[in-house]
């Protein structure tokens, strides 16, 4: 094994201890970590919809994670490989794989946490290309910068 594959592998297995802990608020809270298996789970859970409470402050915390966490490891996994689209097919795979796998472990997978996780596979490769369009972060952190101003300035002529 590579030594440059070591942080992707690392990220990885952080998020498959935060998925498959048995309770996540004490995961977070209290940092226990606990893993109950089941061995006969419902697939069919996958699909429930019912679950999506947008009202919760601690479900759009936890979906801004998924976010976070999986532009995360599409960055690592991008600059471990070097090529992006084996990047975005092998951290949805994972994505996807992790949500069957909690269903092992009395979690809630679910297919609408896959599309939010590679909503965040996305967003880190469009802004990776951002970057790169840039020329490196610091212009692209300036330019991003520019253009906000560009925006609250009084002195644009219509």
């Amino acid at each position: 094994m590579k030594t440059k594959h070591i942080p992707v592998i690392f990220w990885a297995l952080c998020i498959l201890v935060a998925t498959n802990n048995f309770n996540f608020q004490a995961l977070l809270f209290a940092r226990e970590i606990n893993f109950d298996l089941y061995l006969f789970p419902d697939f069919s859970d996958l699909f429930d919809l019912s679950s999506i409470h947008l009202d919760s402050r601690l479900y759009v915390f936890q979906k801004i994670g998924h976010v976070i966490s999986f532009a995360i490891l599409f960055w690592l996994a991008a600059r471990s490989i070097g090529d992006n689209t084996k990047a975005i097919v092998l951290c949805s795979l994972f994505a996807f794989f992790t949500e069957v796998l909690q269903l092992f472990f009395h979690r809630t997978g679910r297919l609408t946490d896959v599309l939010i996780d590679i909503g965040g596979i996305y967003l880190a490769y469009r802004l990776s290309g951002y970057i790169k369009e840039q020329g490196g972060l610091v212009p692209a952190f300036w330019t991003t910068l520019q253009k906000i101003g560009d925006v609250f300035s009084d002195d644009k002529s219509n």
